[in-house]
């Protein structure tokens, strides 16, 4: 009877990651992150183009839009903590109840 190898295991080798379709998967996803990169970057010059036309008309609109887009963030980040929170509180409380 054949002894089993102990040094062999069945995770794959180094040479398994380098197959031609893992190489094709890797450069699809390169290009979906640099496409989802300038997606942002074209979202944000856009928002700045927006605005900075948007401040020829209306004087001072670019700063109200920043205080606006600030006061929006702090209110998201407030919501969050809070929904953290009593997420973090409902699950150590249902941990603490017996069974």
């Amino acid at each position: 009877m054949p002894q089993p190898d102990a040094d062999r295991s069945n995770e794959p080798t180094f040479a398994d990651f380098n197959t031609a379709a893992s190489v094709e998967m890797k450069q699809l996803i390169a290009k979906l992150q640099q496409s989802h990169d300038l997606r942002y970057k074209l979202i944000n010059l856009e928002t700045w183009a927006l605005a900075s036309t948007m401040d020829n008309f209306l004087p001072g609109f670019w700063s109200r839009f920043l205080e606006n887009r600030r006061t929006a963030l702090q209110q998201f980040l407030k919501r969050k903590r809070t929904d953290n929170s009593q997420v973090a509180d409902s699950e150590s409380s249902s941990s603490t109840e017996p069974k």
